[in-house]
C-alpha cells in the first residue's frame, strides 16, 4: 500500500465527515509534483516553518513593543499557540489537524511591525496613496502569494490560502459555519474581512485565535503592571477564570462540547458572553492603554519616514538613478536586493512595493532602520 493511499484509508476511518481530507485537496496555484511521504496540508506547515516570513514573526510584537521581559509573547509564539490550540480543538472533533495547523502558522506571516498600532498606520498610507485598505489577513495571502526567496514563493495550497485571508480574529462569531459554495480557486485578498472561509478548520482557526490571545494578553498585561488581575469582571472569573491556562481549558473545552456533530465552531451562550465581555475589557484596558497607545506618535513618526523615505528610492530606481548617491547604507542595501529576489512589474504601485518592504519589517528592524537613515550619531 502506497502512502497516499494509507492516508485515505485512515482519514476514512477517524475524520469527521465535514472534515477536509487532505487527499481531496484542491491544489496550488503553480503544481507541485506529489510528495511520496507528505501530504500537501503537510507540506505547507514545512514550506511555512523553514520561511522568511515566519522566522520574522519572533521579533514583531504581539502587543508590547520592544519588551524588556523575555517572557512576554511575540508574534511567533502566539502562532505557535494558534497551531497548538487548533490541533487540539480538531482531534476532538475528527477534523484535519494538518491543515488547521498550517493555516495556524501562516495566519499573521503578513503582520506588520509594532502590532495593531503598525497596521493603523499602514491602513493610513494606503489611504493617503490610493492603495487599498491594508488589512493584516490581506497582506498574509500577499506574502504567501508574492514574497520571493531564492526565486521561489510559499505557493501554499487554495485551502491554506482561503484559511489565512478568511482568518480574522477581531470578532468572535457565536457559530461560525464554513461557506462550502465558495470557489476557493478564486479567492483572494480582497475576500479579507469579507467571506467566511470555506472549511471548518478554518473556522476552528479563527476560534483559536481569539482563545490564543485572550488570556495570553491579560496576563501579560498583568506582568508589565497595567491591569490587576482582580479587575476582570465578576463575571469573566467566575466563568472562565483569572489565569491563561483557565480561560485556554475553559473556552476549548467549551468549543468542543458545543461543536461535536456539527458542520460549524459554535460556543454556549455563557461563554461566548463572557469571552465578549472579556475582549471588550481587554480592549478598555490594555490595547488602548496610555502605556501602548502612548508610543503611537513615536511609531508613527519612524514607519512614516521610513515609508516615504523608500517610496523616493523606488522612484528614483525606475528613473535609473540608483547610483546617484542620495541614498547609502546597508538598509538601502537590503531593499535593493528587496526589489531584485520579489521582481515587481512595471505596473506595480510604487506605494505598493514600499508597503510590502514595510509591512514585512520586524520591530527591532523598523528601528534599527530608522537610527541609520535619519538619527545622527554625535561627534566623537
Amino acid at each position: 500500500m502506497d502512502f497516499i493511499e494509507s492516508v485515505r484509508q485512515r482519514e476514512e476511518q477517524y475524520l469527521s465527515r465535514f472534515a477536509k481530507k487532505s487527499t481531496e485537496c484542491a491544489g496550488r496555484k503553480t503544481p507541485l509534483a506529489p510528495d511520496p511521504s507528505r501530504t500537501e496540508f503537510q507540506r505547507d506547515t514545512h514550506r511555512i516553518l523553514n520561511s522568511w516570513p515566519f522566522r520574522r514573526l519572533r521579533n514583531k510584537a504581539q502587543v508590547f513593543y520592544a519588551p524588556k521581559n523575555d517572557h512576554l509573547c511575540t508574534r511567533i509564539e502566539h502562532a505557535l499557540h494558534v497551531a497548538s490550540i487548533s490541533r487540539t480543538i480538531c482531534e476532538h472533533l475528527g477534523l484535519n489537524c494538518d491543515l488547521a495547523e498550517a493555516i495556524a502558522l501562516a495566519h499573521d506571516l503578513g503582520h506588520p511591525p509594532f502590532g495593531h498600532i503598525g497596521e493603523e498606520i499602514l491602513k493610513r498610507l494606503h489611504r493617503n496613496n490610493r492603495l487599498p485598505v491594508f488589512k493584516h489577513e490581506a497582506q498574509s495571502l500577499r506574502v504567501i502569494d508574492r514574497f520571493k526567496h531564492k526565486g521561489d514563493t510559499l505557493n501554499l495550497t487554495y485551502e491554506v490560502r482561503d484559511g489565512v485571508v478568511c482568518h480574522c480574529g477581531e470578532s468572535l462569531l457565536q457559530e461560525l459555519k464554513p461557506n462550502r459554495r465558495k470557489d476557493i480557486t478564486l479567492v483572494e485578498p480582497s475576500a479579507a474581512r469579507r467571506q467566511k472561509p470555506a472549511t471548518l478548520e478554518a473556522c476552528v482557526i479563527r476560534v483559536a485565535d481569539v482563545i490564543s490571545y485572550l488570556g495570553r494578553d491579560f496576563e501579560d498585561a498583568v506582568d508589565v503592571g497595567i491591569v490587576r488581575q482582580n479587575r476582570l469582571p465578576s463575571g469573566v472569573r467566575g466563568i472562565l477564570g483569572t489565569t491563561n491556562r483557565e480561560i485556554v481549558h475553559r473556552i476549548i473545552d467549551n468549543v468542543i462540547q458545543n461543536s461535536k456533530g456539527k458542520d460549524a465552531i459554535a460556543l454556549s451562550d455563557e461563554v461566548y458572553n463572557a469571552v465578549d465581555a472579556m475582549m471588550r475589557f481587554n480592549i478598555d484596558n490594555i490595547y488602548t492603554n496610555t502605556l501602548i497607545r502612548g508610543q503611537f506618535e513615536r511609531i508613527d513618526q519612524m514607519l512614516s519616514d521610513i515609508f516615504f523615505l523608500f517610496l523616493d528610492v523606488t522612484i528614483q530606481t525606475k528613473r535609473g538613478r540608483r547610483k546617484t548617491g542620495k541614498y547609502i547604507g546597508e538598509a538601502i542595501q537590503v531593499f535593493y536586493e528587496f526589489l531584485k529576489d520579489m521582481e515587481y512589474s512595471e505596473i506595480e504601485s510604487d506605494a505598493q512595493i514600499v508597503s510590502d518592504f514595510v509591512a514585512g519589517m520586524t520591530d527591532t528592524y523598523a528601528t534599527r532602520v530608522y537610527q541609520e537613515m535619519f538619527l545622527v550619531s554625535s561627534p566623537a
